[in-house]
């Protein structure tokens, strides 16, 4: 019996052993299988690294932040506001360009005194109680702190609390300012999107389209509206400022003076007459002054009229160019009867477009309110002749 069981126990260390063997592929592919994970997880974290990397690299320049210099009022030595400043609510929708209308500067020496001459001026001489404008941007490609973003400025009558005032030291009637210039005007808008301070959908304006002036300068305004955010419609700013008119006198027109006394009106005025001027049409205040100026020409001298022979003429800026005002009639010209009443002029060839229609009709309301215009006044809406 012992000689039988000896072979069996010699037997079980074998089978063990073979075991054992057919074991170690199993754990082998798991222990490979571990290794690939990381390797591939360490892989995914190598390349994520290198693309945020690049991703860095590639960004890192464009940023505001990096290439913008922005000198604050210590820096060049800035007055203090000699009163109460009013608080700018942000972020602020619109953006206005205007130009200081002085010399330029391409250095920082210099664009520190063109900026103090500035502040000095308008606290002086236009009885501001500070510089104007919340920023200026130097022909040395900085940006100059004027109000900033928390106080309203006084770049434009009626509009610093609607709008971010930027001043382009120079004139720029003749030429254009330097591409450093107008890149750190446009980083200076980047960067205020960027801190909240200017609406991330906000618009640009140029001084001119609100005010009877040339600011920003000609150059600077064909310029600016290459620029993907400038807005050709300024209603829409009017309205948020409760302002729907924007009258042009007539010294800013340079309008001559009448070439004899002229009748005056019986007030209120009972009747209105709409007649297209019958001339090429405009778009911009500089073009609608010189049809305007055309127009009064023409009067003068072919009609044998002494003076504008419109009480309002609606640009197609629009703006209300003033004639004769509220005060004085027109006369008859040829076979044309007399009319006794308020004429309005709308500068083009047809019926006049909607916007001038808007206007107009704002004309009228603020002619109700004022008193020069009676409240069941007739209205002759005769667009398609001439007077």
């Amino acid at each position: 019996m012992k000689d039988q069981q000896q072979p069996q126990l010699q037997l079980q260390p074998q089978l063990e052993s073979q075991n054992v063997q057919h074991q170690l592929p199993a754990t082998q592919i798991k222990q490979n299988n571990k290794l690939i994970y990381l390797i591939s997880v360490l892989f995914l974290l190598v390349l994520t690294s290198l693309v945020y990397f690049l991703l860095l690299i590639t960004h890192t320049p464009t940023k505001a932040s990096t290439t913008l210099r922005i000198l604050d009022r210590s820096e060049w030595k800035g007055e203090p506001p000699s009163g109460p400043r009013a608080h700018l609510a942000t972020p602020v929708p619109n953006v206005m360009i205007c130009h200081t209308a002085t010399e330029g500067c391409e250095t920082e020496d210099v664009c520190i005194y063109r900026t103090r001459v500035i502040q000095n001026f308008h606290m002086q001489s236009l009885g501001f109680y500070d510089i104007g404008y919340n920023f200026l941007v130097g022909g040395d490609g900085q940006v100059y702190v004027g109000r900033g973003w928390h106080i309203q400025g006084q770049h434009v009558k009626g509009y610093g609390a609607v709008s971010v005032g930027i001043a382009f030291i120079g004139t720029f009637t003749k030429e254009a300012p330097s591409a450093r210039q107008v890149e750190a005007s446009k980083q200076l808008m980047e960067e205020g999107v960027r801190l909240h301070k200017l609406h991330a959908d906000y618009r640009i304006y140029a001084h001119r389209q609100l005010s009877p002036t040339e600011s920003p300068g000609l150059k600077l305004y064909e310029l600016m509206q290459q620029w993907p955010r400038w807005t050709e419609d300024v209603g829409p700013l009017r309205r948020l400022n409760n302002e729907t008119l924007k009258f042009v006198p007539r010294d800013y027109w340079l309008a001559q003076p009448a070439q004899q006394p002229l009748k005056s009106l019986e007030l209120p005025s009972q009747r209105v007459q709409f007649i297209s001027t019958k001339s090429e049409p405009c778009v911009t205040q500089a073009s609608c002054t010189f049809r305007v100026r055309l127009l009064q020409t023409f009067h003068i001298e072919a009609d044998n009229v002494p003076d504008i022979n419109y009480n309002f003429v609606i640009g197609g800026d629009s703006n209300v160019y003033v004639g004769r005002g509220w005060q004085y009639g027109t006369d008859a010209v040829g076979k044309t009867k007399e009319f006794d009443g308020l004429v309005v002029g709308f500068v083009g060839q047809g019926q006049g477009s909607p916007e001038q229609m808007e206007i107009a009709r704002a004309l009228l309301a603020q002619g109700v309110r004022l008193g020069q215009l009676a409240e069941n006044y007739e209205l002759k809406n005769n667009l398609e002749t001439t007077p």
